[in-house]
């Protein structure tokens, strides 16, 4: 999506700019009268789990109307288990090399003129492939945030309800403020003209695993060696491929799950993670020794995963979609923040401790440079102490159990 951005986004946005400048929009619905509210997240699956307050907040805003999902193929069953979102109502885009996103996308600009969407939020932040999307819709009613007087993240002017970017907001706030803006006055600029809601009022649906779940996980731990009832402290080794300055070292890993199983002795260190990172596990548990340290990883669905959420008491992760996935649940959590600022991006809930070496160039990755950073050496997380984590896991242990939060 990036290199379709960079080569031909911004003539596209140009030319369909002046388009729109050219052709009358069609009258936006009242309320009410809004039948089907899309939104466009293409991307990122933790991101998915900070819009469930936009997502709730659409059907309040639009009660009569039915809310559906623009997303990439691995992120649909995120949308579905922890955003809700029925399987027929999600629009799926198979990225497969430029041409076959290209193809992909126009595919789905099909399917959602022939919807006929009243209203589209474009919740990514200065994209202009969402933004050609979003203009191609064809709604009448297209809300996203644009730059205003910002130099820049140029999208062009695609949007009939354009929002600020406020760089003080966490990004769950902004989602939401996007969605109300979306109802509000077109002719204010820049929108929102009224307070966020707050952080702590924004709404995130619990998971709630089945019997069927819990068997499933309890079976996959008692193979793994796991005896019932453990105390289990999952480690998350890796961030999404996608950001790869927000990576801590593998031997940091190590050396974390070797001193959480020293300093615990109650405690099973699991680690846990997507398919292609297996062979990362069965490095970071030869490297700790084994003895109460295993590796799940790529053995879980997602179901699976918010279940042994339910089941453990605490999650050391680098910032990545599991803290957010994690938020779902009562498992209190560890988060490793380098490029990237928890006053933004970090978990929303009263169980999460956000760690950080508090550099002066951090954070370097944000909206304004399109989340593309000049650096090369992520010092920002290589900082970031073994022992410092340790003592955070150690906190959150002797915090009550989260049958008891």
């Amino acid at each position: 999506m990036r290199a379709l951005d960079r080569g031909l986004g911004r003539p596209l946005c140009a030319l369909a700019t002046g388009l729109r400048r050219a052709m009358p929009e069609p009258p936006p619905r009242s309320r009410d009268e809004v039948r089907r509210v899309l939104f466009v997240k293409l991307s990122e699956m933790g991101a998915l789990v900070l819009a469930a307050p936009a997502f709730a907040e659409a059907g309040r805003l639009f009660p009569r109307a039915e809310t559906w999902l623009l997303c990439f193929d691995e992120n649909a069953e995120i949308a579905e288990v922890a955003a809700g979102f029925p399987r027929e109502r999600i629009v799926r885009v198979a990225g497969r090399g430029p041409g076959g996103t290209i193809a992909a996308l126009l595919g789905a600009v099909r399917r959602i003129r022939a919807l006929r969407f009243d209203v589209v939020i474009d919740l990514e932040y200065f994209s202009r492939v969402s933004a050609l999307v979003s203009f191609l819709s064809g709604a009448p009613v297209r809300a996203g945030f644009h730059r205003f007087a910002a130099e820049g993240l140029y999208c062009g002017d695609l949007y009939t309800h354009r929002a600020t970017w406020n760089a003080h907001l966490h990004v769950a706030q902004s989602m939401a403020v996007l969605v109300r803006s979306a109802a509000a006055d077109a002719r204010e600029a820049p929108l929102l003209k009224e307070p966020a809601p707050p952080l702590a009022a924004l709404p995130f649906p619990p998971f709630a695993p089945t019997e069927g779940d819990r068997l499933s996980v309890h079976a996959l731990l008692d193979a793994s060696g796991v005896p019932a009832g453990a105390e289990i402290v999952l480690v998350n080794p890796n961030s999404s491929d996608l950001l790869p300055l927000r990576r801590w070292p593998e031997d940091r890993f190590a050396a974390l799950c070797r001193d959480l199983r020293d300093r615990f002795p109650d405690a099973w260190v699991v680690l846990t993670g997507a398919p292609h990172e297996t062979q990362l596990g069965q490095r970071i548990v030869a490297s700790a020794g084994g003895g109460r340290c295993v590796s799940v990883i790529g053995r879980t669905d997602l179901r699976q995963l918010l279940t042994l959420f339910t089941m453990s008491r605490v999650l050391v992760s680098a910032d990545s979609g599991p803290p957010h996935f994690a938020a779902l649940t009562p498992l209190r959590v560890v988060t490793l923040f380098g490029p990237e600022t928890p006053s933004l991006y970090g978990p929303v809930n009263g169980r999460n401790e956000a760690i950080s070496a508090g550099l002066a160039c951090s954070p370097c990755i944000h909206a304004w440079n399109r989340r593309v950073s000049t650096c090369t050496d992520n010092q920002c997380m290589q900082r970031i102490d073994v022992a410092r984590v340790v003592a955070a896991v150690g906190r959150a242990l002797s915090s009550p159990p989260p049958s008891a939060d």
